[in-house]
Parts: C-alpha cells; sequence; structure tokens
C-alpha cells in the first residue's frame, strides 16, 4: 500500500511537469496539489503497524489470579491494540492492565494504592506506558497506544493485594 501511494505520488508530480511554458498563475495550483501529495505520502509513512493482542485476568481466588499470557511480543514502532478480558467471576475481583518501566511494578502499584479507586489505581507516574480502567467481572476493555522502543517491560495489576498478577511485553 506504501509503495502504491509513493509511485501514485510521484506520478502526479511527473505529470504536472511539462516542456510547455505556464504562467505563473498556472502554476501555483499545480505546486499547491504536488505539496498536498507529498504531505500524503510523508503521512502514510508515518503509519504504524497496529498489532492486535489479547490479554485475560484468571482466578476466583487471591491464589488463582494471573495473566494469560504471562508474555507478549510486539515489534518496534508498532501501534498496539490491546483487548484485556478480566474472566474472573468472583464477586470484588477487579483488574487492570497497567504496563510498566521493568522491574518498577511494586513501586507503582504502591503508589496506585494512595492514588485510588478514582483513579483505577494507577498512579501519574512517567514509568507507566499504558493502561485500561478497572474491569468488574466479565467485562472487557479495548485500548490503544504506541508500543514503547525496543526491550523489555512488564505489565501488572494494581488492584491492591494482585501483586502475583505480573507478566512479561517484549518489544523487538
Amino acid at each position: 500500500m506504501k509503495k502504491l501511494v509513493i509511485v501514485l505520488g510521484l506520478g502526479i508530480l511527473i505529470s504536472c511537469g511539462g516542456n510547455e511554458k505556464k504562467e505563473s498563475k498556472k502554476a501555483e495550483p499545480a505546486a499547491e496539489k504536488v505539496e498536498e501529495v507529498i504531505e500524503e505520502v510523508e503521512e502514510v509513512l508515518e503509519e504504524k503497524e497496529v498489532v492486535e493482542i489479547k490479554v485475560a485476568a484468571l482466578g476466583e481466588t487471591m491464589a488463582e489470579i494471573a495473566f494469560e499470557p504471562k508474555a507478549l511480543f510486539v515489534p518496534a514502532n508498532s501501534r498496539v491494540k490491546l483487548t484485556f478480558e478480566n474472566k474472573s467471576s468472583a464477586e470484588g475481583m477487579f483488574h487492570n492492565f497497567v504496563l510498566v518501566e521493568l522491574g518498577s511494578g511494586a513501586e507503582i502499584a504502591t503508589a496506585g494504592m494512595k492514588a485510588g479507586k478514582e483513579k483505577d489505581f494507577v498512579p501519574n507516574d512517567e514509568r507507566v506506558f499504558a493502561n485500561t480502567t478497572m474491569s468488574k467481572m466479565g467485562e472487557t476493555l479495548t485500548i490503544e497506544f504506541d508500543a514503547p522502543a525496543k526491550g523489555s517491560y512488564h505489565y501488572i495489576c494494581t488492584y491492591p493485594g494482585h501483586t502475583n498478577m505480573i507478566g512479561r511485553f517484549n518489544v523487538e
């Protein structure tokens, strides 16, 4: 698709030229068209690949709660469309998905408790790259975000007491 847009853009650029002398008034609209085509080509080149991934929160007791899968892999420079499903049915099993800097999960979760329920237990912290709102039992949420730089990250649930809910998010 990108190649097609580039080829079409170049075709328009070439067709705007010619050996005939043109008045400057006629050249101005052609120049505007060329600029529009260049802007469209640049927008297409800047588009990111959209990667769709799914994560589920499982478990009916505090001992069972976990993310599935425990590891995710996305390409660098991609747009992530994450579908998060809370598959727990036990009362009070609220969960969220919070993508954080590797190794910062415990601090983020502690700060999340201070942020409180009204902020979905997610602190305002530069080490948080993306997050869902708090999901109820059986609820499915979808978010989109740009993948962070190449490397490994953690995803956690910041609901109080859910510190064993952790997964690895890998950007390759």
